[in-house]
Order: C-alpha cells, then structure tokens, then sequence
C-alpha cells in the first residue's frame, strides 16, 4: 500500500471536516426546526386565548378575570418575544452552519481535482516514460541485428 501524498491527506482531513460539519449543520437545522415549533405553538396559544377573552367579554366578564387574561396574554407576548429572539438565532446559526459546510465541500472538491490532475500527470509521465524505454529498447535491438549482420 502506498503512502498517501500531501494532497491525499488534504483530501482526507477535508472531508473529515466536512463531515463534522454536516453534523453540525444537522443539529443547527434540528434546533432551528424546534425554536420555530415552539414559536408556532406560543402564537397559537396566545390566539386560542385571545379568542376565549374575546368570547368571555361578549358573554359578559368581571374586570378581575379581564386583568388576569390581560397579564395572562402579556406573558405569552413575553414568551412569543423570547422565542422569536431564540429562533432568529437558531436561524441564524443554521444559515452559517450551512455555509461553513458548503465551504468545506467546496475545499474538499478543489483538494480532490488536485490529486485527479496530479494522478494524471503522474500516468502521463509514466506513458512517456515507458514508451522512451521501448523506443530505446528497439533502437538496441535494431543496433545489435544491424551489427550481427555486418559481421
């Protein structure tokens, strides 16, 4: 087995790389995916009970159960406002996630043309190298049958 060139080794520790990014990139997409969940489930809480106050004050309500639907809904805007901050920012880390694997990839791709074109010249030296040998190989030949039949 050969040893592995600089560039092999480039390729390798690239896609290493690459792959530790995928998984980040996962796990930012997973908590991204959970902060917008949660987020979607705080609005859908505050309009459930955005609609019970509704009805309530049709029904007729005391001004004691209006304030505590009131603070109620304040502390689900609270949570909306915090959850949003969290998903922005689960977002956020996804989108550099991404790019930093997709740099990775991209890294990886040019590493890899590299070795491609370096297998290539190394074949390319290697066709020429033993087509001079055959060539020399045959002007001997044609040396000695020229000399064996001068004598």
């Amino acid at each position: 087995m050969k040893n592995p060139t600089a560039l092999e080794t480039l390729v390798t520790l690239t896609a290493q790389e690459a792959e530790t990014a995928a998984i980040s990139l996962g796990k930012a997409i997973a908590t991204r995916e959970d902060a917008l969940q949660r987020l979607k489930m705080l609005q859908q809480l505050r309009a459930e009970y955005a609609q019970k106050l509704q009805g309530h004050m049709e029904a007729g309500v005391s001004f004691a159960a209006y304030q505590n639907f009131q603070r109620f809904l304040l502390k689900i805007d609270e949570a909306i406002a915090g959850q949003s901050a969290i998903e922005a920012a689960a977002s956020a880390q996804a989108d550099l996630s991404r790019q930093f694997w997709q740099a990775k990839k991209r890294e990886g791709q040019t590493w890899e043309l590299l070795v491609d074109r370096a297998d290539r010249e190394t074949q390319r030296k290697a066709v020429k190298q033993e087509r001079k040998a055959n060539d020399e190989f045959a002007a001997r030949a044609a040396l000695k049958r020229a000399d064996t039949e001068t004598h």
